[in-house]
């Protein structure tokens, strides 16, 4: 099934947002799915909504908020070849924390001089969320700005900045680990799978393949990058249909909060080289054998049609009649007469 998809490619967290699938034919049957993944329980609780007009041949999906779950491909049916990506911009500020980049600050935008300054972690007070830790923290009295001094896993997190008319917000989190197994075999024709699993928790990561020399961070024609559900990072999973002898290489998985970041401390790759197995490797060791067992039958062919040919002239030797003279017994009679 051929349809097409119209929407807008990015929207900001907290935006409306639709996607509107055309062509779609009378029989076609309409379900939408998100990474291969049922909307059921989203349209039950009105998150999305599905508006259809099968005179028109045409199915719109539409949120009023956007979030972060929305991310992923999109199918108006389970048939259709093609798919909808859609990504979402938060405003939030992604920081990357590491020995490297301490102090580590964060700063209160916006802020007029005089205005008080208020800084949550994970929506509760520094006070409270550091207590026992506030050597990890200072804040700057004049500028407002929050320090963090320490490389510690008690500094991840979602910080706020509440000022007199302004609010920003940031995630400090850690630098991503990507991980893949060091090489990988596929019979050729079958199905690769690959997880690029983060070694790390790392709320935000975003993934890009590459596999034959080509970048990927959607779906297109035989690779599919999909979400991991386990681990729910959207793109960590790399299909790739019917795989051929000259696919055999390097595939590399890349993790990044933000592609444009200078730091490249800040992001992580790792690498798997994949083995490409002939389809009729399991054949060879069996016509190797065969052509064993024919030779060895060769031989003892030969070797059985010499030794009967050596037995027929030795049995025609055996049987040939006497030469030798035999004595005349009449004549000694007449001689001794």
């Amino acid at each position: 099934i051929k349809v097409q998809y119209t929407g807008p490619t990015i929207v900001r967290e907290g935006q409306p947002w639709n996607i509107e699938c055309n062509d779609l034919k009378d029989d076609d049957l309409v379900r939408w799915t998100r990474n291969g993944q049922t909307l059921e329980p989203e349209l039950s609780s009105g998150q999305l909504v599905v508006f259809s007009k099968t005179d028109a041949g045409s199915s719109k999906l539409s949120a009023s908020q956007a979030t972060e779950s929305h991310e992923g491909d999109y199918k108006c049916t389970s048939d259709s070849a093609e798919s909808f990506h859609l990504s979402l911009y938060f405003d939030i500020k992604i920081r990357v924390l590491m020995a490297r980049d301490i102090p580590l600050v964060l700063e209160c935008a916006n802020r007029s001089a005089g205005d008080k300054v208020l800084w949550l972690k994970d929506k509760t007070p520094l006070s409270t969320a550091f207590a026992g830790n506030e050597d990890i923290i200072k804040i700057d009295n004049e500028t407002g700005s929050l320090e963090i001094l320490k490389d510690k896993e008690e500094a991840h997190g979602n910080y706020t900045c509440k000022a007199a008319n302004s609010t920003i917000e940031y995630r400090v989190v850690p630098r991503p680990m990507a991980h893949l197994v060091e090489s990988t075999n596929v019979m050729e024709g079958e199905k690769l799978h690959l997880v690029c699993s983060n070694l790390r928790y790392s709320p935000g990561v975003k993934i890009y393949w590459t596999f034959g020399d080509q970048n990927y961070t959607r779906s297109k024609d035989r690779v599919k990058i999909t979400k991991d559900p386990e681990r729910d990072i959207y793109g960590a999973v790399l299909t790739v249909d019917d795989i051929k002898m000259n696919d055999r290489g390097n595939i590399i998985c890349r993790m990044s909060y933000n592609w444009s970041d200078p730091v490249l401390e800040h992001s992580s790759e790792a690498k798997t080289f994949l083995r490409v197995k002939d389809k009729l490797a399991a054949l060879w060791p069996f016509l190797g054998i065969c052509a064993e067992v024919v030779v060895l039958c060769a031989i003892i062919l030969v070797y059985e049609k010499k030794r009967n040919k050596a037995e027929l002239e030795e049995s025609d030797t055996d049987q040939s009649p006497d030469t030798k003279p035999t004595p005349n017994k009449e004549s000694d009679v007449r001689q001794r007469k």
